[in-house]
């Protein structure tokens, strides 16, 4: 059976407040469950509006519209509009607690979706620090307990970052692009004991930037290559791999708005009748982690590779993202 990780990327106040309660339901409809990642503190979504329109997949995603996805007032936070604390305000937090109530799991997106990915990597220690601190005092605020999960905006982590998680006691991130999953090394040298789970498929707004072949609607292309790519993970793995295993990451301004939702629940359906089963991060981290499975035997652990964060740009997407490569 093929597997799947829904990973939800939630980046702004809106996509909070309306993209969260849109895709659960869905996600109920079809009895799966994912892993929602929040942004905790302030959007500052305004401050990258000159880096978004550098992309391609604006003249496709918000062709109609820019604010079709994000919406005008989103285009503004942290500039000529104060910056909505979304963690801070009970109705978005509501919408936070109930992905959880709906037993989907939860992990940390950012603090502040930009600052983070913009400027990571000029980052010092002691300003990475006081961020992960934050977020990590406003997950424990909201949900009661601590964060097991993270996933960094952009697919923007480093060296640095990784060791700053795994001190406030990260179980799982997905921080980076492509591969399988691995244990990255840290700024001091030393593998994380922090489990690095990648994004393996490429996302919608990717895409719809470039041209895939094929006959159909470019919705119908679009579906058609996912679908493709995750069965391809079905394929024989040597012993002692980790299983065959598909990370699709999705976010509540795309995927959970009014203008990609139809495409969305299309891909779902496709997925669904190729009898692909889906996992949250919880289920995967109690298949891949041997401290998480006492019972197997020595033939039976599951052996995940050390490697380095480095950074490289795919196609669609403007940003670089950080990668696994070997040491």
């Amino acid at each position: 059976m093929k597997s799947l990780a829904l990973k939800v990327d939630v980046d702004t106040y809106r996509g909070t407040l309306e993209g969260v309660p849109r895709l659960i339901d869905l996600f109920g409809k079809h009895g799966l469950r994912a892993t929602f990642f929040f942004s905790l503190g302030p959007d500052t979504s305004g401050k990258a509006i000159k880096r978004v329109f550098r992309k391609g997949f604006v003249k496709k995603v918000l062709s109609a519209s820019p604010a079709a996805s994000y919406g005008f007032r989103t285009m503004l936070y942290g500039t000529l509009l104060p910056a909505p604390d979304i963690g801070g305000r009970s109705e978005t937090v509501a919408r936070m607690r109930e992905a959880a109530a709906a037993g989907h799991s939860v992990g940390i997106h950012a603090w502040d979706h930009i600052d983070w990915h913009d400027h990571l990597p000029a980052m010092s220690r002691g300003r990475i620090e006081d961020v992960v601190a934050k977020e990590h005092a406003r997950f424990r605020e909201i949900f009661g307990r601590r964060a097991a999960f993270q996933a960094a905006p952009g697919w923007t982590a480093t060296a640095l970052s990784a060791e700053v998680q795994e001190a406030h006691g990260i179980v799982a991130t997905s921080d980076t692009r492509g591969g399988e999953p691995f244990f990255p090394i840290r700024a001091d040298g030393m593998p994380s004991k922090v489990l690095e789970i990648p994004s393996t498929l490429p996302t919608l707004d990717e895409l719809l930037a470039v041209s895939l072949p094929g006959a159909g609607s470019q919705r119908e292309r679009i579906c058609e290559f996912l679908r493709m790519k995750v069965r391809e993970g079905g394929a024989d793995r040597s012993a002692g791999a980790a299983p065959p295993l598909h990370v699709h990451s999705i976010h509540t301004e795309i995927e959970g708005a009014v203008s990609f939702h139809d495409w969305f629940a299309e891909q779902l359906r496709g997925w669904k009748s190729d009898g692909v089963a889906f996992l949250t991060f919880e289920e995967l981290c109690r298949t891949l982690l041997p401290a998480q499975t006492p019972a197997l035997s020595a033939r039976e652990q599951i052996v995940i590779p050390v490697k380095r964060l480095s950074f490289t740009t795919l196609p669609g997407r403007a940003t670089p993202v950080a990668i696994g490569v070997a040491p």
